[in-house]
């Protein structure tokens, strides 16, 4: 975020993401904040907006909804 970017905010998100038997991201858990609310909520809404697919997790073979961690690091360079 360029406010985030402008205070030179820095910071380690870490997540859970449950992850729909399509692929989407279906919901966004913040575990650990960054310490810096912008930061939080640019990854969640990265996460939430659609643009993620993933591979979903399987259970004898057929895709199934499943919760996974992500660690998300703003730093800058």
């Amino acid at each position: 975020p360029r406010a985030s970017l402008r205070n030179e905010e820095t910071g380690i998100v870490q997540l859970s993401v449950l992850i729909g038997a399509d692929g989407s991201v279906a919901d966004v858990k913040i575990d650990k904040s960054s310490g810096f609310r912008g930061l939080d909520n640019a990854v969640r809404s990265q996460l939430m907006s659609g643009s993620c697919k993933n591979k979903p997790g399987t259970v004898d073979g057929k895709p199934q909804q499943t919760w996974t961690k992500v660690q998300y690091v703003w730093k800058l360079e």
